[in-house]
């Protein structure tokens, strides 16, 4: 298969593969050599000899290592030592998944997204300019009177203006599949996003960090390195769960919480 990768995490497929391979590989050489035969023949009035002679070119052609070319050899790697790397190619979902751990790597075929809240809340989106034009605007229209709609105050906009800053151009990234309850997610790095288009079919790859049961719920605004809320913060918000209306932005079991190694078609 010649893959497209929606996402690729580089340094984490370096570090896997080093491990595999007892080393990374920089580069390659390939020597190809190829021969040719050449006749003729020597002698006077048609009494001689024929001979041949082969003349040889040697091709030396050198292979920089490109991370494509290293993901082939990472899954090769652990499809052949499953053991080794805790390695799970889902099949079956509700057989296969309720086997991983924490530490597992998996590759699970599913429908992904982006929830909306998330990509609402990344900087990309552009929310935080858009209060920062709302701010400077919200004394003038408050002033119109009663019938304008009222903005929210300045610090209110200010705050959410510094969350999005906060949030960055990181995604979540959602999979799913029909045949099965259960669910995947996990942080996309934005430095490693090749193409932010992912909602469609995909294969994702990467290394389970927590597994939830049927009836716990993660949420996906407040993941560890979204540079969001605290530990304690975001403890205490997953204890109180979702309120009404926030269930789009939380992860709800059973379900498999991923540091996201690939995202490919």
């Amino acid at each position: 298969m010649l893959r497209n990768f929606l996402y690729l995490n580089e340094s984490t497929l370096n570090g896997y593969l080093s491990a595999l391979e007892n080393g990374l590989r920089t580069s390659a050489d390939h020597r190809a050599s190829k021969s040719n035969s050449v006749s003729g023949k020597a002698g006077v009035g048609g009494v001689g000899a024929e001979g041949e002679r082969l003349a040889g070119d040697e091709v030396n052609q050198s292979y920089t290592d490109t991370a494509e070319a290293r993901f082939e050899r990472f899954l090769v790697g652990v499809t052949e030592e499953p053991e080794r790397a805790d390695w799970i190619d889902v099949v079956n979902a509700d057989d296969d998944l309720p086997e991983a751990s924490r530490g597992s790597l998996l590759e699970f075929d599913c429908e992904i997204f982006v929830p909306q809240m998330i990509r609402a809340l990344s900087r990309s989106s552009g929310i935080g300019s858009v209060m920062t034009t709302m701010g400077a605007l919200a004394p003038f229209m408050n002033a119109l009177g009663k019938e304008t709609p009222s903005l929210p105050s300045s610090d209110q906009l200010g705050a959410l203006s510094a969350f999005s800053e906060r949030f960055g151009d990181d995604l979540v990234v959602v999979g799913e599949r029909d045949d099965t309850n259960w669910r995947v997610a996990g942080r996309l790095i934005a430095s490693s996003i090749r193409d932010d288009e992912f909602d469609g079919a995909a294969r994702v790859v990467g290394k389970v960090t927590q597994v939830l049961r049927a009836g716990e719920h993660k949420s996906l605004i407040a993941m560890p390195g979204m540079n969001l809320l605290s530990r304690e913060q975001r403890r205490a918000q997953e204890k109180a769960g979702p309120k009404d209306g926030e269930e789009g932005s939380w992860l709800q079991g059973p379900a498999l919480m991923l540091d996201i190694l690939a995202v490919y078609r």
